[in-house]
Parts: structure tokens; C-alpha cells; sequence
């Protein structure tokens, strides 16, 4: 699951609003002087080298590279510099105002002035609306500024009550809502588009579910915990596939949450009996999560991987670098640093592309990552081994796609490289291929998506400060967005100068 992150420097956007541009720019007034006199210097001796160029190769054409927050509106910028900018605020205070928030979203929704605020800013820059027509409009936004689609996740998630059955999560009112709610949200999606599923959102009584059967797994083997709670694990997975079912048929893929350890052996359970139904033809509907902040999950993306050949499907990995660090219980299952981490997701993504080729897995891989480094050597290495495989005339590549996904109103400067090298790669014979779609290829082979809610302002809300609040370090990206901003605004406001 992709979440908000933070980071822990400090005053880098003292101001927010419109002031915070003009303020930024007003401060670096002189030096802007001496980078435009340095840009022009540059700039004429660009044009003596092209002309040059051109002298010898006359044929060549001069195209100018265009900036990758080109195509952004200007109010969206700023919308989301102002957004970013808050989320910079030290980590008491933001706290702070997470939880006062939550606490008050029932007055904020009922104070015009603070409802419109909220609405214009938190919910427009993370969430993409609640009526249908709202939705299509900011999808087809998307799309034509580049993006291949959305993923389009519920913000409306069951709340525990009084009268919770908490003995079973068969026939529990909670996870009945739960699967409506997930059914209207693949209404909502156009085909080609992903719906993201949060197992505990079903409710009380199938989250206690999730972590009583996840803690069996511990002293038991999976097979002695599937005995234990056949019946309720039947039951959940056949909720889930209702889900699956209707997206299968209006062609909208499905991408199944991780949670914290404390549930992730059920999820992983049902997700392998899901994937096995429903990812049996050339391309994976479902796929499920793994956090690589643990250790082990690099370990067990090869046992699924082996899981799926022993029953014949395609195996859908998302790979995210994690949501609950915070959470979890077992420190040593952790990864000791962010590198190790950053060390772990790169090198999984290499044995998928490169290391495992000889064994006859398949799978369908999207990166949710705002590492841009991660995203270039992911990218470049797929395009590269999917072309040496069509060269070598392999009918049917291992990995059958790799998307990639970043939350909406966050990291757009590296969303917004890849929709560039996409629509280079649209152009160009050698990776035309991956971007076509047919019969045997019903998605894209290579996409990028913006991970988004849907639902009413208050829902939206409270989803949003639930992600912020779960993930305490991802909004650590933001600062790269801010500054890539910053730097976009700059570009325009000289350019009026």
C-alpha cells in the first residue's frame, strides 16, 4: 500500500500558500539574476554547438527536452506546494493537527469556509472525487497528460460498533459493507484501471480474523491454520472474489493491501488462492503486496513465485517499501536502515527481471515507489530484457507487464519522467511494443498510475490522516516534490519576467 511519508527537516517552507512562491522567489532574486545572465551565456553556447552540429549533419533535428512539470496547471502547483508545505511542519506539531483533525471533521464539514479549505486543498490534491462524473473528468485529466490510469481505492471503510460480531467474520454486517463499498469502486474504475483492497477494512470482526489466524501461522504450520479456520477463511476469500469477479468482467485489475505482520499471513493466504483463480491467463487480474522493509520478503516472493508454478497462474506482485515500519512488533524482522531497504527492493526487482529467468514462473509487477532512483534502473533494465527477449523471438516474456504507481498530489516529478519515457517508448520500433495492447494482452505491458481515493469529503478525510498517521516516514519524498515545484514555478514566473 502506498502511503504519505514526512520528513524531519525543518523550515524549508516557513510560509505557505501563494506567499511561500513568491516569498522563495523574492529571496533568491539576486541570485536568479545571476543564473539567467549564467543561462544565457549557456544558452548561446548551446546554440553555437547546435548550429555547428547542424552545419555537419544538416538533417539533424533540434528538438528541445521538455521539463517534466511542463504539463502540470499552474493552481495545481500550487495547490500542492502548499499541501507539501504542511506536511514539512515538525513532527509534534503535525501530529498534533492530525489528530485535531480527526477529531473535528464533523465541524469542518459543516463550516462552509473550512469545509471549502479542506475540500480545495487536502481532498482536490490526494482524492479524486465522489460522483461518478467527477471522477471520469479527473481521469481523463490524467490520461491526457499522459498517465496510463488510476488506482482507485474505497476512502469509506467499516467502523467497529456496539454490536460487532466479533465471534466470526461470516455473516458480519461490516464485511457485507465492506464488499459493496469495493463492488461501487469498480463501477467507478474504466477498464485498464486498478482497484486497491485494504483486508482490515472489512471490519472489526474480519481484522481480529486476520490477526488470530496470522498468529497460529507463528507456533503452526499454514496448513494446520487453514484447518483451524477453514470455515472463516472460506468465507473471507469468497467475499474478495465477489470483488474480483466484477472486475474481471469490466477488465479492472484488483491490487490486494499489505498490512503490519499482525495480519499479513492471512492476507498472503487468501491472496495465493485468489491470484490462483483468477490469474490463470496470460496476465495477472490480482495482485498482492510486499513490503520489503522485512527481511524475509524478498525469500518469500520466491515461494510465491514457486507456489504459483506447482498451480499454474501468473503471480501479481506490487513491491512498496513499506507503511508500517512504526507498527510492527518484531524489530529484528526489520531491515536496519533505509538503504538496506533501498538495497532489498532494487535487488528483488533485478532477480525478477534478470536472475530468475531459469525457472518457469511468471509474473505481472507493478513498483509503487517515489524513488526515482529505483524507478529509472526498474525501467530501463525492463525495457532493455523485454526487447533482448523479443529479439530472441521468446513468445511469452516471464515478467508479463511492470506498471508503476505513486500516490496523487505526490512525487508528480517522478511520475511525470516515467509518462516521458513512455511516450518515448510509444515512438521508438524497439519498446513500441510495450505499450500496445490485444487480445492476449488486455493492460498495457509498461503504465503509470496515480494511487487515489474516492468518496465523500468527510470519508476522504479521515482516510487521508489514517494513511498519515500509519506511515510516519513516507512523506520523506515530499521534499523532493517540493523543491521540483518550486523549481517549475520559478521557470514560469521568469519566463514572464
Amino acid at each position: 500500500m502506498q502511503t504519505l511519508v514526512r520528513t524531519t527537516r525543518r523550515g524549508a517552507f516557513p510560509e505557505t500558500g501563494r506567499a511561500c512562491v513568491i516569498a522563495s522567489i523574492c529571496s533568491r532574486r539576486t541570485l536568479l539574476h545571476g543564473q539567467t545572465q549564467l543561462c544565457r551565456r549557456r544558452h548561446n553556447s548551446t546554440l553555437l554547438t547546435s548550429r555547428q552540429r547542424n552545419t555537419s549533419s544538416p538533417d539533424a533535428p533540434t528538438k528541445p527536452s521538455r521539463r517534466t512539470l511542463q504539463v502540470i496547471p499552474t493552481t495545481t502547483l500550487v495547490r500542492s506546494l502548499i499541501v507539501l508545505s504542511a506536511t514539512m511542519l515538525p513532527a509534534k506539531l503535525l501530529a498534533l493537527l492530525i489528530r485535531m483533525t480527526k477529531k473535528h471533521v464533523g465541524i469542518i464539514e459543516s463550516i462552509g469556509p473550512l469545509r471549502w479549505t479542506f475540500k480545495k486543498m487536502l481532498y482536490d490534491n490526494f482524492c479524486i472525487g465522489f460522483r461518478k462524473d467527477e471522477i471520469l473528468t479527473k481521469t481523463q485529466e490524467l490520461r491526457r497528460i499522459g498517465f496510463t490510469g488510476i488506482v482507485l481505492a474505497n476512502a469509506r471503510e467499516a467502523q467497529p460498533t456496539a454490536d460487532t460480531n466479533i465471534g466470526s467474520v461470516i455473516g458480519d454486517t461490516q464485511c457485507e459493507e465492506w464488499v459493496e463499498n469495493n463492488l461501487e469502486s469498480v463501477q467507478q474504475a474504466d477498464p485498464g484501471d486498478y482497484v486497491g483492497l485494504r483486508f482490515t477494512g472489512a471490519g472489526t470482526a474480519a481484522a481480529k480474523f486476520l490477526a488470530d489466524f496470522s498468529a497460529v501461522c507463528k507456533s503452526h504450520s499454514l496448513e494446520e491454520a487453514s484447518k483451524i479456520y477453514s470455515a472463516d477463511m472460506e468465507h473471507y476469500v469468497a467475499q474478495v472474489k465477489r470483488v474480483c469477479a466484477a472486475a474481471e468482467e469490466r477488465r479492472v485489475r484488483v491490487l490486494i493491501d499489505a498490512e503490519s505482520s499482525t495480519y499479513q499471513r492471512a492476507i498472503d493466504c487468501a491472496a495465493l488462492q485468489i491470484m490462483a483463480s483468477f490469474n490463470t491467463s496470460h496476465r495477472a487480474l490480482v495482485l498482492n503486496t510486499y513490503q520489503m522493509y522485512l527481511k524475509s520478503n524478498m525469500d518469500k516472493v520466491k515461494l510465491h513465485l514457486d507456489h504459483s508454478i506447482k498451480y499454474g497462474y501468473v503471480l501479481g506482485i506490487k513491491m512498496v517499501r513499506g507503511a508500517y515500519l512504526h507498527t510492527e512488533l518484531d524489530k529484528q524482522s526489520l531491515h536496519v536502515s533505509k538503504q538496506r531497504t533501498d538495497e532489498a527492493y532494487d535487488a528483488t526487482v533485478q532477480f525478477l527481471l534478470q536472475e530468475g529467468k531459469a525457472v518457469p514462473w511468471k509474473a505481472d509487477i507493478m513498483l509503487a515507489t517515489h524513488n526515482a532512483q529505483s524507478v529509472r534502473k526498474a525501467f530501463d533494465l525492463y525495457t532493455s530484457t523485454q526487447n533482448s527477449s523479443k529479439q530472441n523471438g521468446v513468445p511469452e516474456p516471464q515478467i508479463r507487464g511492470m506498471t508503476f504507481s505513486q500516490l496523487m498530489g505526490m512525487a508528480d516529478e517522478v511520475s511525470m519522467d516515467l509518462v516521458n519515457k513512455i511516450d518515448i517508448a510509444k515512438k521508438e520500433e524497439p519498446t513500441r511494443h510495450l505499450t500496445e495492447m490485444d487480445d492476449t494482452n488486455p493492460y498495457p505491458r509498461l503504465g503509470v498510475y496515480k494511487y487515489t481515493a474516492w468518496g465523500s469529503l468527510r470519508d476522504c478525510l479521515l482516510y487521508i490522516l489514517r494513511r498519515a498517521e500509519e506511515n510516519k516516514d513516507a512523506v520523506a519524498r515530499t521534499q523532493d516534490t517540493a523543491f521540483a515545484v518550486m523549481r517549475e514555478l520559478q521557470s514560469r514566473v521568469l519566463r514572464r519576467i
